[in-house]
This record gives C-alpha cells, sequence and structure tokens, in this order.
C-alpha cells in the first residue's frame, strides 16, 4: 500500500552527495567513508532481496554516522518488508522529530502504521501529509484506501474524487469507480466505467467492473452482456461462461441460455465445488435434475482424464 515513490531506495550516492555538500571541500573522514560503504551495501542487499542482511547493514552504516537519516529511512523501510513495522515507525518517528515536515517520512509512517495492522494509526499520519500539503496524490492515495478497508466508503470517495481532479488518468478514474462500487453509488460508478468503455471497448477492468455494477442494479441482461463482451479478454473465460450461466438461469429464466454457458464453463475448465453447488441449489426445481446431470458428467469426465 505505500506510494511507489516511497518504495524507492534513495540512490547509492546521495549521502554521499550530502555529506560533500554540507562539508564544502573538507577531506571525508574515515567514519564518514565507512558509513557511506555500509550504506551502499545495505541497498545493494535489499535489491537483491536480502533484506535482514540490509538491515545489519544500515545499522553498521549508524553505528558510524547516527544522523545518518537515509540510513534509517531505508531500514525503516526493510523493516516493514519484514513484517517488523513497530521497529520501522521507532526509525521513523527518530526521523520524524528531527524533520515534523518531512512528508516522504510522513508517507512511510502511514505505510508502516497500515502494514502493522494499524488503521487508524495510518490514517493520522497521511492526514498529517495531507494538511501540509492538501494535494499530496499519494497521501490521498493511501488515505483512501485506509477508509475504504475501515469501512468509510463515502470519505473514500473524497479523496478519489479529488485525486481525480488533480490528475485525471484512466487509473484514477477506475479507482474513483471501484470505490463509488462500494460505497454503494452504482449509477455514479456504472457512469465511469462507460465513459471508460467509449474510448476503450475491450477495456477487461472497465467491462468487469461495469458488469458487477449492472448486476448489483439489477440490469441483468446488462450484465450478460458486459460478460460476454468480457470472454474475449478474460484470463479465465470459464468463469465469465459460469457467471453467465448463473445470470441466465437464475435471475432471468434463460434456461436453454444458461444450460450452454454452463457446459461451455464447464469444457473451459471451470472447477470451483462451491460455485458449481451454489449454481445446482440455486437453479429453478424445473431443470435442477438437468443441472446436476451436467456436473455429474462433468466430473465423470474429469477422473477419466490421465
Amino acid at each position: 500500500m505505500i506510494p511507489r515513490s516511497t518504495r524507492l531506495l534513495l540512490p547509492v550516492l546521495v549521502v554521499s552527495l550530502v555529506i560533500l555538500i554540507t562539508g564544502g571541500c573538507r577531506t571525508w573522514s574515515s567514519s564518514e567513508e565507512r558509513a557511506a560503504q555500509a550504506y551502499n551495501e545495505g541497498n545493494t542487499l535489499r535489491e537483491a532481496g536480502m533484506r535482514e542482511e540490509a538491515v545489519t547493514a544500515y545499522l553498521l552504516a549508524l553505528e558510524h554516522e547516527p544522523e545518518m537519516s537515509a540510513a534509517t529511512y531505508n531500514m525503516a523501510l526493510t523493516l516493514v518488508d519484514l513484517d517488523r513495522s513497530d521497529e520501522a515507525l521507532v526509525q521513523l518517528q527518530i526521523l520524524n522529530q528531527r524533520d515534523p515536515m518531512n512528508l516522504k517520512v510522513l508517507r512511510a509512517m502511514g505505510w508502516a502504521a497500515w502494514e502493522g495492522g494499524r488503521p487508524d494509526a495510518s490514517l493520522d499520519y497521511y492526514q498529517a501529509v495531507l494538511i501540509i500539503f492538501p494535494a499530496d496524490e499519494e497521501a490521498l492515495r493511501g488515505a483512501s484506501e485506509v477508509y475504504e478497508a475501515i469501512d468509510r466508503p463515502a470519505d473514500a470517495v473524497k479523496m478519489r474524487l479529488f485525486l481525480v481532479r488533480l490528475n485525471d488518468t484512466l487509473e484514477a478514474r477506475m479507482d474513483l469507480a471501484q470505490t463509488y462500487y462500494m460505497a454503494g453509488w452504482y449509477t455514479e460508478s456504472l457512469d465511469i466505467y462507460q465513459e471508460v468503455l467509449i474510448h476503450d471497448p475491450e477495456n477487461p477492468e472497465a467491462l468487469a467492473g461495469a458488469s458487477v455494477t449492472t448486476e448489483e442494479m439489477g440490469m441483468y441482461r446488462d450484465s450478460i452482456k458486459y460478460r460476454l463482451e468480457l470472454v474475449d479478454t478474460a484470463a479465465d473465460t470459464g468463469e465469465t461462461w459460469w457467471h453467465i450461466a448463473r445470470l441466465k438461469l437464475v435471475e432471468i429464466g434463460d434456461y436453454e441460455g444458461g444450460l450452454k454457458a454452463l457446459e461451455t464453463a464447464l469444457e473451459e475448465g471451470f472447477s470451483d465445488d462451491d460455485a458449481l453447488e451454489y449454481l445446482l441449489i440455486s437453479s429453478p426445481s424445473a431443470i435442477r435434475s438437468v443441472v446436476r446431470n451436467l456436473l455429474s458428467e462433468n466430473a465423470e469426465n474429469q477422473q477419466l482424464v490421465p
């Protein structure tokens, strides 16, 4: 959930540049050189996925230069990756005390708190960023995700709307559509999906979103239409055909079309036992025996496959 720019490691040579700039043309001390070497090694280890070793390297850098903020920051991110968020927050709080207005540190605190299972604290940190800079896109995105997770979708919508106004991208619109859906604002959600499909008729995420949203609105034939269009782009066509079968058999009473869709789903390898059992139980009694026979034949055929 951490914004992408917060996840990025500080450039390897940043610490060197900072020391040179702050120290003018003076010669590096041996302590500074050892700290820079350990810091750079920590970055290399983290990039290689050797996180425990990276933490050790950052700690060594801090032994030589306790005020090296870059080492503290990168170590904190690495600790979160290691599911040691509480330790990461301790390190980030040290940086926050040094520079309370540092937005990158506050964003990282929001992410660390979230990963540590503390959504309220996470929200506080993201809101602290927004007090300083209300148009901070990363904090807006992080806060919206927290609001969604703690079941405050209306607040998440406000964040998403602001993000679209700041940077009207396809990603931002799709996120807003999903948040509208979670808030139960189906008309607004569908409007966005339809706008996307006008410009990109085969967008799989928009097709899937539109199909789910129209189903929630009771527009079952429209939902089937979107799912049929999704068949050409979906990675798992079996699941898509299962949804079509479910809608036709259970919701609109198109038994012939529903049975054909179910046959296709099974041919495409759909094998979710719970979903198939649900379909059997939910099917009208007039065709339940036919559905049962289809499922039984499919199970027998699967057993015959070597």
